[in-house]
């Protein structure tokens, strides 16, 4: 919700020491208001007030601060004006026109709430046609799922800044009050959709609706979505094998020291410490955790070799990398992760270990699973149909907002060189496009192994007409206009939930 009002009145001075009112360096603006503002008051259009009492630093930045007085109790307006306190900076007060630290300053702030806007209302379909809209959004589960959604929007607000029986009633309100509002949803859902379908396009919505094809998914749901599952699995494995070979061709993703070379190593004379024994390790959890983002994905193993020390209680403390393979991949930095988790055994602190330098092998290792060969269907008509589906249901946009995110993650990896890192987004990006047409053309083969070819007909014609664009979410006036009438619709309910909860809690800001 925009907030309109943002004010912090001129500070109160107080003594000692006195203060001349503040020069205001910086100080919080509305977008800052609206990030802070406690999310159940602004739910309910609940307006406060909080008073912070702050001493002021050398530097004229706020310290120490409290919150004196906030109304209503209870609804987090206190604590929120205490988050904001670091936004706020001022000139310092001056002694003989030298800064001096000291003084106290005393900052209202009201947390106001624009008033409502009026949507422009639907034009009113016939009787007949809104009647054939119900129908549709009752029989397609539109209705269903958008009043579910209002109430499950409550979790946004769960665990805000209001005292948690204060939190518990307001939340109980809105729950009920949106409950109780379904049919509302349920007509505001229907009078988007006559607003933007026509008589016939309803008519051959409810035409697919009752039809054979629609009645076979739904009895096949369960089992096509385990297809579906299984596709996604193997294609992740088959884009992800792709990657590593793309990636290692450019990068060297060798590991090839090995476990004896590693003790030699570890047992070297120059180290006093030559056979370490620990009480602590990384759990498998913490190792994962560690694992450098892009060699798990790949999965590529790895090692390093780290030199610490032994700090008093066992731990280790000035560890450095020695050696790590693949050598630009990251595992050093994952070692040193890692090497926190360790504790020397305390026979050997007893004995004096303590400040004596030991090295520590780590060691990254993932199973490699071999990826079938991708399963590609004969050429048919029922095929054909099957991809015109899939297309129409937005996998092809799905895979390549995934790609984008890959690449962007496997880009982004912190501490990694940055050709490192762009191979690899890069391979993975490049891998996901060159598996698409592998990818669509298995879930395709889902459809085609559900569905007679008439029933593959009657879906890809409805999902490519204007009611099928409208029921999967592709229509973007349909959208919008029920956006603003489910806004309408909650903005009502809650305020039937403001009524209810502040029957019983005091609302007014003093």
């Amino acid at each position: 919700m925009g907030l309109a009002a943002f004010a912090v009145a001129g500070a109160a001075r107080a003594d000692p020491p006195r203060m001349s009112p503040p020069d205001w360096v910086a100080r919080p603006d509305a977008e800052a208001l609206a990030d802070h503002y406690p999310g159940l008051a602004r739910t309910l259009a609940i307006e406060g007030r909080a008073t912070l009492s702050c001493t002021v630093d050398l530097k004229g930045r706020l310290q120490t601060c409290v919150s004196v007085a906030a109304s209503p109790a209870g609804l987090g307006f206190d604590k929120a004006a205490l988050a904001m306190s670091k936004l706020f900076a001022m000139q310092p007060k001056r002694v003989d026109g030298k800064p001096v630290a000291g003084g106290t300053v005393r900052i209202p702030i009201r947390f106001a709430l624009p008033a409502p806007g009026q949507g422009e209302p639907e034009p009113l379909a016939s009787p007949t046609a809104l009647d054939a809209a119900r129908r549709a959004a009752d029989l397609s589960g539109i209705s269903g799922r958008l009043a579910r959604g209002l109430t499950e929007d409550l979790d946004k607000i769960a665990g805000g800044s209001a005292e948690p029986m204060v939190l518990a009633q307001g939340l109980a309100a809105l729950a009920d009050a949106r409950a109780a509002a379904a049919p509302q949803v349920a007509e505001a859902a229907a009078r988007s959709i006559a607003a933007t379908l026509s008589p016939a396009e309803v008519a051959q919505w409810l035409a697919y609706l009752k039809g054979p094809a629609l009645r076979t998914l739904n009895a096949e749901g369960p089992q096509m979505n385990q297809a579906f599952a299984a596709v996604q699995a193997t294609h992740t494995q088959l884009v992800l094998a792709r990657a590593r070979d793309t990636f290692c061709g450019r990068q060297d993703c060798s590991s090839d020291a090995t476990l004896p070379d590693l003790h030699a190593l570890a047992e070297a004379p120059e180290v006093l410490i030559d056979k370490p024994r620990w009480s602590q390790a990384p759990s498998l959890i913490e190792a994962q955790a560690a694992y450098p983002l892009g060699a798990q994905a790949f999965r590529l193993n790895g090692w390093a070799m780290l030199q610490c020390r032994v700090a008093v209680a066992g731990a280790l403390e000035d560890c450095q990398v020695l050696a790590q393979e693949p050598r630009r991949l990251g595992f050093g930095a994952a070692g040193l992760k890692v090497a926190g988790s360790y504790r020397l055994d305390p026979d050997l602190m007893a004995q004096g270990a303590a400040g004596d330098r030991v090295n520590l092998p780590t060691f990254f290792s993932i199973a490699r699973e071999t990826p079938p060969e991708p399963v590609r269907p004969r050429p048919s008509r029922a095929l054909t149909l099957a991809r015109e589906i899939v297309r129409a249901q937005g996998v092809e946009a799905t895979a390549d907002q995934a790609g984008e995110l890959g690449q962007w993650l496997l880009s982004h990896q912190p501490g990694l060189d940055e050709a490192v890192a762009r191979d690899a987004g890069e391979a993975y990006r490049g891998a996901v496009i060159e598996d698409l047409p592998d990818l669509l053309d298995a879930h395709a083969a889902v459809y085609v192994a559900t569905l007679t070819e008439p029933e593959l007909a009657s879906t890809a014609a409805f999902l490519h007409s204007r009611a099928g664009q409208l029921a999967t979410g592709r229509d973007d006036a349909f959208n919008l206009r029920l956006a603003v009438a489910l806004a309408e619709v909650q903005t009502q309910a809650d305020a039937k939930a403001r009524t209810a909860f502040c029957a019983a809690h005091a609302c007014a800001a003093d």
